[in-house]
């Protein structure tokens, strides 16, 4: 074959095969480009997720909002269940509140009472401690009565007036210090005092009101009646003069 011919043979093929390629590859870089885009699609979407689930955060700083609550504990109060069962299983904040392995703080002894037996009942408040039981003593005696936990209020019997009386709290770990007092004689209520006299007072001039007008009707009656018997007798004095 002459070199001009094998030129021309060799050109003939190049062109042929450019136009095969031209009228494949649209189909191929269609799917090509489409497979690119799917990827840069799942591409962006791992980075967003990856960015929103390790975001870096600020050191001290918290995400939770919920702030813990004060339990509702009145220390003055009978308490079924303690402040500190209260705070475990409701998350609320006992203020103050310290464990079992220190001393409790002092009791206050808030007041003392008559009960409807004549017997004294002594009031106190619990401190914010744990405890486990409460011990009431009369002059420094050496038997003390005791009181649980939940309690907040105790019968002293045979208390005499002016015996001091005091309270403290204790668990494991000892006795806290003492909360006094001197018991006094009940002082009577004013105002229910005053309400005695002026109740007292005004049934007293009910009473003399009552009585002044009994008086007076009775009076009248009497003053009537006898008004009544001059008349009669008139008329017979002067039958008797014309005779």
């Amino acid at each position: 074959m002459l070199p001009g011919s094998k030129f021309t043979f060799l050109l003939v093929l190049s062109v042929m095969e450019c136009v095969h390629s031209t009228s494949v590859s649209p189909s191929l870089l269609q799917r090509s480009h489409t497979r690119v885009r799917i990827i840069e699609v799942e591409d962006d979407y791992d980075e967003e997720v990856s960015k929103t689930t390790h975001a870096p955060q600020s050191p001290g700083v918290t995400t939770s909002r919920v702030m813990p609550r004060p339990c509702d504990y009145d220390p003055c109060v009978v308490q079924t269940t303690p402040c500190e069962r209260i705070s475990a299983r409701t998350g609320c904040l006992c203020p103050g509140l310290t464990g079992p392995d220190e001393r409790p703080e002092t009791p206050k002894l808030r007041e003392m009472k008559l009960d409807g037996s004549g017997e004294v009942v002594v009031y106190w408040c619990a401190p914010r401690s744990n405890v486990t039981y409460y011990e009431v003593t009369v002059n420094g005696g050496k038997v003390p009565y005791i009181f649980g936990e939940y309690l907040r209020d105790g019968v002293i019997p045979g208390m005499e007036v002016g015996e001091m009386v005091c309270v403290a709290a204790g668990n494991q770990a000892g006795l806290s210090e003492k909360s006094c007092t001197r018991y006094d004689p009940p002082q009577p209520d004013r105002v229910s005092l005053s309400a005695g006299i002026i109740a007292g007072s005004v049934a007293f001039l009910l009473l003399i009101s009552v009585l002044a007008v009994v008086l007076w009707r009775r009076r009248t009656c009497r003053k009537s009646g006898m008004g009544e018997a001059e008349g009669l007798g008139n008329p017979s004095y002067t039958n008797d003069g014309a005779l």
